[in-house]
This record gives structure tokens, sequence and C-alpha cells, in this order.
């Protein structure tokens, strides 16, 4: 049932409804990289992520509170943004645990490390190497944002691996 609240109309709506409507908007899709120990890198594919700030670099990721980078983020303290391409679908299925046998699995990966330790992929569209400098209690998910250590990209030009309406997607 429909409501007003102070002048404003509120609409109900379900969980699906939600989830239907925001997977109308294209997104990026990027993994994020981390340390749980330092011999033990750890993965998770995520499009929830932006810049915050220039000045100080800024950006922010949104992590559900069950996954296990939810543990593992404040623990180390630093995260990797992977710029994933369109050529790039099994790493993210890898990292968002589709693909049995390989999820998150790094070995066959070509990474290296900037700043902050985090693993950087050496073939992605580009890369931001992060401190978390704050976090924020946003529902079911956790807001970390980094402060930029390090960044880079490709100077080969390749398209970007989108995700919309729960499906990948290219630019045409």
């Amino acid at each position: 049932m429909d409501a007003i609240i102070d002048g404003v109309q509120v609409m109900s709506f379900t969980p699906q409804d939600f989830r239907q409507t925001l997977g109308r908007f294209a997104s990026g899709v990027t993994v994020v990289t981390s340390l749980e120990t330092p011999a033990k890198f750890h993965g998770i594919t995520v499009n929830s992520f932006t810049s915050v700030s220039l000045d100080p670099p800024l950006v922010l990721i949104c992590i559900d509170k069950k996954a296990e980078a939810h543990r593992i983020l404040p623990q180390s303290g630093i995260f990797c943004v992977n710029i994933l391409s369109e050529l790039q679908q099994s790493i993210s299925d890898r990292f968002a645990g589709r693909m049995p046998g390989l999820n998150k699995v790094f070995e066959d990966i070509p990474h290296h490390f900037e700043a902050t330790g985090a693993p950087v992929f050496d073939d992605t569209l580009g890369f931001v190497d992060c401190r978390i400098v704050n976090s924020v209690d946003a529902g079911d998910h956790t807001i970390f944002i980094g402060q930029v250590e390090r960044l880079g990209w490709q100077k080969q030009e390749m398209g970007p691996l989108l995700y919309f309406k729960s499906n990948y997607g290219e630019i045409k």
C-alpha cells in the first residue's frame, strides 16, 4: 500500500522489485583484491564501486556483510579495485563464486603488487590500490572508503565488462 509521509508519496515494493529496478542501471565490473594473511590473497567480484573525491583521491566499494571479504577488509586495511575488460568475464565469474574448482584462485592470473601489497591483475583496464580510511554501516552492506595510494591503466584500448539486468553486456 502506498502512503504519503511528510508530503512525499512513498510506494511499497519488494526486495525483488528493488533488485529488478536497479538492474536496469548498467555498471562496470571489478574484482576487489586484498590480503587475508601476507601469503593468502582474497578477491571478490564487485560492481558497487565509484569515485568519491579528487582531493584527496578517494573511492568506495560496497560489500555484503555476509561475504568473506567483509571480515577480511577491516583486518587487512587495504584493497585494490581491478577494473575488468570485456575479455575478463571468466575472472568475474571466478571471484563471484561461479566456477567450482577455480573459485577465488589467483595462481593462473598474472598479477603484481603496488603500494599496499594487494594483488593487482596485470591485464585489466585499470586499477586503484587503496588504504581503507573509513567504513560506513549501510543496511546489509558496509561501505568501505579507500584513499588511492597508486593507480594505473592499460594503454591499449579495450571495452569494459558491463553488467546489466543480471547479465554481462558490452558497448556496441
